[in-house]
């Protein structure tokens, strides 16, 4: 656990989630961390597992966004974005992609808006959702941007 975790946990300051209430909600924001964390239960702090019996995986994107909520005592916008179901993890995928990255970076931006239900799904009450995402790696020369490849060609095939 990480000082910045365990001062939260001490101090109790949880970070909001991204939530989709309706379709045309965005949430958007600068990546400031990534975890991997295991997926709850629907509806439960209970965690979930596979069949199997293994555990059920999320990616969880910490983000400092614009949004503030009067709800949320000292809300600095900060909003954690939980990547569980297949739609996201899809869309999310395809934008990192078309960006021309590998994966999602601290100090990149993401984009995520709820566009619509999915007409396919199994279950006419609770049809997945469908996601638009942008994602903008982070600037080149930036703090976290990748460091570029070091070009070793003027040293040649020989050996020293």
């Amino acid at each position: 656990m990480s000082e910045a975790d365990a001062n939260a946990l001490l101090m109790g300051n949880s970070i909001p989630s991204c939530t989709f209430h309706e379709i045309g909600v965005t949430h958007e924001g600068t990546i400031t961390a990534l975890d991997v964390k295991q997926a709850r239960k629907f509806g439960t702090q209970d965690p979930d597992f596979w069949p199997d019996g293994q555990p059920k995986m999320q990616v969880v994107v910490t983000m400092q966004t614009t949004e503030n909520d009067p709800e949320v005592e000292n809300d600095n916008g900060m909003r954690r974005l939980y990547v569980a179901s297949k739609g996201m993890k899809a869309a999310i995928t395809g934008a990192v992609k078309k960006a021309g990255a590998t994966g999602l970076a601290v100090g990149g931006t993401l984009g995520v808006r709820y566009t619509r239900d999915d007409p396919e799904g199994k279950n006419p009450a609770n049809l997945p959702k469908m996601y638009g995402v942008k994602y903008e790696p982070p600037p080149p020369g930036s703090e976290y941007a990748e460091p570029e490849a070091e070009d070793y060609s003027e040293y040649g095939e020989e050996p020293f």
